[in-house]
């Protein structure tokens, strides 16, 4: 009985497989544009990726998201465009010491939200923990 629930978990993660890919594709170009925003010296420089990054999001948040874990996935994308936001809010007041503390508040949002997604381990699914 357990075999037939795991594979029917295999076989539904295949269809949703394009969905995810494209969500991970997003993601990846987030990490990309947080990094270069993080490493950024100049304002307009920071400015320009911090924006990339705040379109990504948007963008992440257009995509499907397990049903039982849609409110909490939005949620924390949410948070994370308000702390970009206020990140640029910062760089536009030049100074771009707050504005990487600002932006280093989403890495440990990006930490707490990826714990949500983590797929359960084989144990998990063999023994119902």
């Amino acid at each position: 009985m357990k075999f037939i629930f795991i594979l029917a978990l295999l076989l539904s993660g295949f269809a949703h497989s394009d969905e995810v890919q494209d969500l991970n594709q997003i993601m990846k170009k987030m990490g990309h544009e947080y990094k270069l925003a993080i490493k950024s010296q100049a304002p307009i420089e920071m400015s320009v990726h911090i924006d990339a990054f705040i379109e990504l999001v948007e963008l992440a948040k257009k995509q499907k998201f397990q049903q039982d874990k849609a409110i909490e996935s939005l949620k924390g994308l949410d948070q994370t465009i308000k702390l970009a936001m206020q990140a640029k809010q910062l760089v536009g007041d030049n100074d771009l010491a707050s504005a990487k503390l600002r932006l280093k508040q989403i890495d440990e949002l990006r930490m707490e939200y990826h714990k949500l997604h983590e797929p359960p381990s084989v144990w998990d699914l063999l023994f119902g923990r």
